[in-house]
């Protein structure tokens, strides 16, 4: 019964499913939540207004122009995967596996519409803030978030992938506005002081149920608003993490959107679990 769950999970949370199977923002009560649904939905015409005045860090320009140049690189890199690796592939963790950029950024670049809605929504929570995302990846979210105005940290695993990641964030002119440190997120997180601080935490990269619920317990504690888990639907164990983190009384609110699962702090509300359209 467990296992047709969790497959269901995956199903009815897949980024191109959960637009049928979730709930529409215009049917939130929650003033919060109504917000931050009219953020993530596409139509320019709903989207809230926010304070302070926005000045993006990135051109949105040269940043379309950089994804598109991403997709037809014929480039290479010799990447080290120490998270979700392929569902094709069962090497070593440890291999080394020579990637062309191209490939990599067909799988690993969030759809553009997803990407520019966490960024709205970042923008509805504060006009500034401090974001970590652990799964640098190319570097191109990071890009985006640096768009929001927010300070941007983000963790890569892979030496070769952060290079590259770091001369885009050049290119683009965003090299100041983002931090990138390597390493394993485990080890990144316990040399941390215990008094480090994020306001929102985006988690891709080990997608297990052990690594994921385990990093989410321990990012618990230096998130001071919300943690979001990317690729819920990646799996059944993946949906499981989810289903396991949203019974975490840490969290107020928990909401599933396109794939991603929102774990958020919301003191003195009452507990609430959602699916967004």
């Amino acid at each position: 019964m467990s296992m047709w769950r969790d497959w269901w999970g995956c199903l009815v949370d897949n980024r191109w499913v959960s637009p049928w199977s979730g709930r529409s923002w215009r049917r939130l009560h929650s003033p919060m939540l109504y917000m931050w649904g009219r953020a993530l939905q596409g139509q320019p015409k709903h989207w809230p207004e926010v304070e302070g005045v926005f000045q993006p860090v990135v051109n949105n320009h040269d940043l379309l122009a950089h994804r598109k140049q991403l997709l037809s690189d014929q480039g290479s890199l010799q990447r080290l995967d120490l998270g979700a690796g392929s569902r094709r592939g069962r090497r070593s963790s440890l291999d080394l596996q020579e990637v062309k950029i191209s490939q990599l950024a067909q799988h690993a670049l969030t759809p553009l519409n997803d990407v520019q809605g966490m960024v709205r929504w970042l923008r509805t929570i504060s006009s500034r803030g401090r974001v970590l995302e652990l799964g640098t990846s190319l570097g191109v979210t990071a890009a985006h978030f640096a768009q929001s105005g927010w300070e941007v940290e983000t963790w890569e695993g892979c030496p070769a992938t952060l290079d590259f990641a770091r001369k885009s964030w050049r290119a683009l002119g965003c090299e100041s506005s983002v931090l990138g440190r390597q390493g394993d997120f485990a080890d990144l997180l316990a040399r941390s002081s215990p008094d480090e601080c994020w306001d929102v935490v985006f988690l891709d990269g080990h997608h297990s149920f052990e690594a994921t619920v385990h990093l989410a317990d321990r990012l618990a504690q230096h998130t001071t608003t919300a943690l979001v888990v990317d690729d819920i639907a990646w799996s059944p164990g993946m949906h499981r993490a989810w289903r396991s983190l949203q019974q975490d009384v840490r969290w107020d609110l928990s909401f599933s959107w396109r794939g991603r699962g929102f774990l958020v702090k919301v003191p003195g509300m009452r507990r609430q679990k959602w699916r967004l359209a």
